[in-house]
């Protein structure tokens, strides 16, 4: 009895051990996933709104759960990456798979490119609005600095002179209205906001010129008491050296006196013409005098105004210093009723310098731009 429960006993170790045994001959025999990708040297490339698939093939995943993520945020547990840009620019890709018995990860860059310019690529016209730069600027001019990258090459900035004054240009694609902002106003660059309205227009038509509808961007300052809309102004070629005389559709009459010597402000580029009218958007003055020493000047820009909607407006919730340029959503664009209008991208941009004041020593209020671009086309890491 006694040898039979030792030789009992002497079979259960010898059982467990066995067991032991296969368990760990089967331990070894598991083995941790292995992704193959094939990689090109400088990453995967496509261009934006395209859609790129990349498969990679998976070892010894069974139970896997895989792991996508773009520059660092989580974007897909699928199998394969499935993704359409919408910037332009290099996005930092990592697939991870995870088994019970281990995992393993893959990184790569995706390029992603346009065939177009970011950047204006032609100006449609130009009409300077009466002012002191006037004779700065060449009676042909066709504001050639607003087209392409600005400040490049030493490119110089649009005057668009006094109220009225105006620019049309256009881009070589279609904007496309996003969530968040669209495009940008490059601003002088300079310190003091002289606010322009912004205009923006689909190529309804398809012939590539600007004969559509044009909308409104509605800014703050669209529903101001002061802001007049369908405003009007004739003026008046001066005589025998004189001063600029105006009128306008409001009863209203006067004459631009310049506070400083200054050349005429008749732009040459009126030829024979003996007045001209302008019509747009007024704001309100943009400037007052908050000196407190008589004899003295200190034109500053009014306090809450022009926050947002507007070209050429610093220190304001769109403005951004890095590249210069005051951010446009093209979702903000109106008809001339005021409703907002469901643009799904647009081509062409007019911006008109919309305040109509002398401010002492500064002259007229003035818009003066460098170019626009489309924000998608730019580098997502610029801005």
């Amino acid at each position: 009895m006694k040898k039979t429960f030792q030789h009992l006993l002497l079979l259960s170790v010898f059982l467990f051990l066995n067991q032991i045994l296969i368990s760990c001959s089967s331990g070894d025999s598991l083995k941790s996933p292995e992704i193959i990708l094939e990689i090109p040297n400088g990453g995967f490339s496509v261009v934006i709104d395209q859609t790129i698939t990349i498969s990679p093939e998976f070892t010894f995943s069974e139970e896997a759960t895989c792991k996508w993520s773009i520059d660092n945020k989580s974007y897909s547990t699928a199998r394969q990456l499935v993704f359409t840009p919408e910037k332009v620019g290099k996005y930092a890709c990592t697939v991870q798979v995870i088994t019970p018995d281990g995992e393993a990860s893959k990184s790569f860059d995706i390029v992603v490119t346009t065939p177009y310019s970011p950047y204006i690529t032609k100006v449609f016209e130009y009409v300077y609005g009466v002012g002191q730069h006037a004779s700065l600027i060449p009676a042909d001019s066709k504001a050639s600095d607003f087209i392409g990258k600005p400040w490049e090459n030493n490119k110089s900035f649009t005057y668009l002179g006094g109220w009225g004054g105006y620019i049309v240009a256009g881009f070589d694609h279609a904007v496309r209205n996003r969530e968040g902002t669209d495009l940008c106003i490059y601003v002088q660059p300079g310190s003091a906001s002289e606010p322009g309205v912004i205009f923006v227009m689909q190529d309804s038509n398809n012939d590539g010129q600007p004969n559509d509808r044009w909308y409104e961007i509605k800014g703050s300052e669209y529903s101001h008491p002061e802001t007049i809309r369908h405003y009007q102004v004739t003026y008046n070629k001066p005589l025998n050296g004189g001063n600029v005389t105006w009128s306008d559709n409001q009863g209203n009459s006067g004459e631009l006196k310049p506070n400083f010597q200054s050349e005429s402000w008749w732009w040459s580029g009126y030829r024979t013409s003996n007045a001209i009218t302008f019509t747009g958007v007024k704001l309100p003055n943009a400037y007052y005098d908050n000196s407190t020493t008589p004899g003295t000047e200190n034109w500053v820009v009014k306090s809450g105004l022009f926050q947002t909607g507007y070209a050429e407006c610093y220190n304001n919730s769109d403005y951004n210093s890095t590249i210069k340029a005051n951010l446009v959503d093209i979702s903000n664009a109106v008809d001339d009723n005021g409703t907002a209008v469901a643009l799904t991208s647009i081509h062409f941009i007019k911006v008109q310098s919309a305040v109509f004041q002398i401010a002492g020593w500064l002259n007229e209020i003035s818009t003066e731009i460098s170019g626009a671009s489309d924000l998608h086309l730019l580098d997502k890491d610029i801005y």
